[in-house]
């Protein structure tokens, strides 16, 4: 046994530094995509932004809490990626769908919210989507493309063959072989970067379409900066003919 201890105590020494140069060396390598990193915060700073400026005003804690944890989820996910490792950072945008849209559910059911505090109500991600589908702040723009929520649904299921390795596209393993926990990849991290982009654009196109009576007129300037950090520029015009929402692009 003392044997066995000793030969596994020797591999984690190895791990353990192997894992720290790996991380570096990765960090260092991605150095060269800060300009990509750096619109990747500019992105996030929305989510912030929506937190202060409505979530915090509108919602309990324990429904706080949910935004909360969607927000921390794109900050590792942000934070993942600057480590190559790309699995669980798709992993953790995953997860800022499932606590955005579970946040949305409970602000409008604070009876069920008390019921999940006592560990006796649970929410399935499908349940909810449908139930945000047929929400009154939803159903008067049907055929708009611009409400967020087709766009998480779809999102949700491409993020979903990341955290369950389904797909080959999201594989960390190649021909079954462990390549590393992180690794520089080009490849890897335009596919991360697209996905960020989609979850963040389609977060706040949610948010814009739940709570659109927050910016209206002249109200929230700042939020609104923000959003139009994190939206294309191309669907800018479209949140103005339905929503009545300025926003203004970058210069």
């Amino acid at each position: 046994m003392d044997a066995l201890i000793q030969e596994i105590d020797h591999n984690f020494e190895s791990f353990f530094e192997q894992l720290e140069k790996n991380v570096n060396d990765v960090i260092k390598g991605q150095n060269g995509e800060k300009d990509s990193f750096k619109q990747s915060y500019r992105r996030l700073v929305s989510y912030q932004a929506w937190m202060s400026e409505v979530l915090e005003k509108l919602a309990c804690n324990e429904a706080i809490s949910f935004f909360k944890e969607a927000q921390n989820d794109v900050l590792a996910s942000h934070s993942l990626a600057r480590q190559g490792a790309w699995r669980v950072a798709l992993m953790s945008l995953r997860s800022s769908i499932e606590n955005t849209v579970f946040g949305l559910y409970y602000l409008d059911h604070p009876v069920e919210l008390t019921l999940w505090a006592q560990g006796k109500h649970k929410l399935g991600f499908a349940e909810t989507i449908s139930y945000l589908s047929k929400h009154p702040s939803f159903i008067d723009f049907p055929n708009s493309k611009i409400t967020g929520i087709g766009d998480l649904k779809t999102e949700y299921a491409t993020l979903s063959k990341a955290v369950h390795g389904s797909s080959k596209l999201f594989r960390m393993t190649k021909g079954g072989v462990v390549e590393g926990l992180n690794i520089q990849s080009p490849s890897d991290f335009g596919g991360w970067k697209k996905r960020e982009m989609a979850v963040i654009t389609s977060i706040n196109l949610t948010f814009i379409t739940f709570f659109r009576h927050e910016l209206a007129g002249a109200a929230n300037l700042n939020l609104r900066k923000s959003i139009s950090l994190a939206i294309p520029d191309s669907k800018f015009d479209k949140i103005k003919e339905d929503y009545k929402i300025r926003l203004k692009k970058q210069t």
